[in-house]
């Protein structure tokens, strides 16, 4: 058995995975610390939940091995919501070998139902290292969610893309859109209570698609 996991939080976890379904399928990696769940789009925006150890009732992971399966993210949150809000249900999740489906059973508490079910899995190729965490080392910016979903809503939205800058020097982290009729800028100091970490060794410009970024704001909402 590479991985095994009991929990009773069922709802949680579905709120959790639907709020980072912005495509269908998503790369899942359990680690001795937890599970990652990662979704990418075009290497251009990626999302990552993470359900760590301590919130299964029971957990294991094979340390000797590299777990890491693609699956269909939608047909999991589904699954996950079967029964709806209606009751207290359990779950649990195991995956035996390397291609293998991810098997899960839900239990109806209230009810004694059992669903199991059988999850197809894929290989990830495509995801060898399924994170931009290493392309994004230099600078990084770690900011209060509702305050940076707030500096997007003062942006043109009706722009294409976005511009992020950061820089060393003041005003070191800066969003500028340009659209057809106006310019829109925000900045924000390294040194504001809503940023926790600022990391910024050169000046860089990055431009990305609005509409990924736009995901953000939904989900903080």
């Amino acid at each position: 058995m590479l991985f095994y996991g009991e929990l009773s939080e069922v709802k949680v976890v579905y709120n959790v995975l639907k709020s980072i379904s912005i495509k269908e399928f998503a790369v899942l990696r359990p680690m001795e610390e937890g599970l990652k769940i990662t979704v990418d789009e075009m290497r251009c925006i990626e999302v990552s939940a993470y359900l760590p150890c301590n919130i299964f009732t029971k957990y294991h992971v094979d340390t000797k091995a590299d777990i890491i399966f693609k699956i269909n993210l939608k047909v999991l949150t589904d699954i996950l919501n079967i029964f709806g809000d209606d009751g207290n249900s359990s779950l649990s999740l195991s995956y035996k070998s390397n291609g293998a489906p991810l098997y899960l059973i839900m239990n109806h508490g209230d009810e004694n139902i059992t669903v199991d079910c059988e999850i197809r899995t894929l290989t990830t190729n495509e995801f060898e290292n399924p994170s931009l965490a290493e392309e994004c080392r230099l600078n990084k910016i770690v900011i209060n969610a509702s305050i940076f979903a707030e500096l997007l809503h003062r942006l043109d939205n009706s722009a294409e893309e976005v511009k992020i800058v950061f820089s060393p020097e003041s005003p070191y982290f800066t969003l500028k859109t340009t659209g057809f009729s106006s310019e829109s800028e925000v900045n924000i100091n390294k040194n504001s209570e809503s940023v926790t970490i600022y990391q910024c060794e050169e000046r860089s410009e990055s431009i990305y698609s609005f509409s990924n970024i736009r995901h953000i704001i939904k989900d903080c909402n």
